[in-house]
């Protein structure tokens, strides 16, 4: 079976309720990662917008089977996600991820607020704040 990394930035980072190392017990975490790109809240979710901008998001790198990488295809398509490959610094290393983005750019969600910290953990816990928001 093959290997495969992932480079998760939301919900399924540790410190949420749905954490990869929780949900998938056959995950194993590689180490705290970035990618360039903006990050977005678009409710729910954050979505993240890939590009070469100076801007880093946050997240962690896990390696993933198969198995797992197809039941996560299927998980992240529910929210119209996708899954593409991008390069993700771990460290001062750069390595090729499967990255799971918005199929709809997120800018053009009309409810979209940009997360300039790049961090989705650290903007939830103060989203938990400001009651009323999206």
């Amino acid at each position: 079976m093959d290997k495969h990394l992932v480079f998760v930035y939301g919900t399924l980072r540790s410190g949420s309720q749905g954490a990869i190392s929780a949900t998938f017990c056959a995950a194993k975490f590689i180490g705290d990662a970035k990618v360039r790109g903006s990050l977005y809240d678009l409710g729910k979710y954050p979505g993240l917008l890939l590009n070469e901008s100076n801007a880093f998001v946050i997240g962690e790198v896990y390696e993933v089977d198969d198995d797992t990488l197809k039941t996560l295809d299927e998980f992240e398509a529910s929210s119209d996600y996708w899954r593409q490959q991008a390069d993700v610094f771990i460290g001062n290393n750069k390595t090729e991820c499967w990255i799971y983005v918005p199929k709809a750019n997120p800018e053009l969600n009309p409810h979209h607020r940009a997360i300039t910290s790049g961090d989705w953990i650290e903007y939830a816990e103060t989203k938990k704040e400001r009651p009323g928001d999206p």
